[in-house]
């Protein structure tokens, strides 16, 4: 029963990892400027969402005027990470969704990035959990034996995490640090 719970939880949390790793890659393509329309967003006015104090959730409304355009676009964008100062511009790209605005450039995919990289990191760890051989953390094992090729897979596996961890960090890290534009 316990090992069961345990491969259905597994199962539940590599789904929502990969939702969200699947929608932070596409923002990070965004941000990239691999896609969308390219222009420049400009903060009418940000405010804290939580009542609370506790935590800040910022939104913000401005306008999103499109490279060429005369005309902007008014979008109001949800949990954007800082407070921006009133009348900041920033270049950003609008995905297919209207309301779907990313900031463009290095501090645009260090935003993204650090998401990618939990998600990947988390994913690596169930693959591992689900690779490796059983019994292969139990004690007393006969260390003269060759690794089974099943535990080599799942050893390079975990070679995912000591790369996603650090990468995650340092990229959250710096979009905490980030100068306000």
């Amino acid at each position: 029963m316990k090992r069961v719970l345990g491969w259905a939880s597994g199962v539940v949390l590599a789904f929502v990892m990969a939702f969200w790793c699947v929608t932070a890659t596409a923002d990070m393509a965004l941000s990239a400027g691999i896609y969308g329309t390219p222009g420049t967003y400009k903060v009418e006015r940000c405010y804290d969402t939580d009542l609370s104090g506790k935590h800040s959730a910022y939104d913000c409304h401005g306008d999103f005027t499109p490279d060429g355009a005369t005309a902007a676009d008014y979008v109001s964008l949800k949990d954007t990470g800082r407070d921006y100062p009133d009348g900041t511009e920033f270049a950003a790209r609008q995905g297919i969704e209207p309301e779907t605005l990313q900031r463009v450039g290095f501090w645009g995919v260090v935003g993204e990035l650090w998401q990618v990289s939990i998600c990947v990191a988390v994913l690596a760890v169930l693959a591992y959990q689900a690779i490796k051989p059983r019994g292969a953390d139990r004690r007393g094992e006969d260390h003269r034996r060759e690794p089974s090729r099943r535990q080599r897979v799942a050893d390079r596996v975990g070679y995912a995490v000591l790369v996603a961890v650090p990468v995650g960090l340092l990229s959250w890290i710096a979009m905490v640090a980030e100068p306000t534009p």
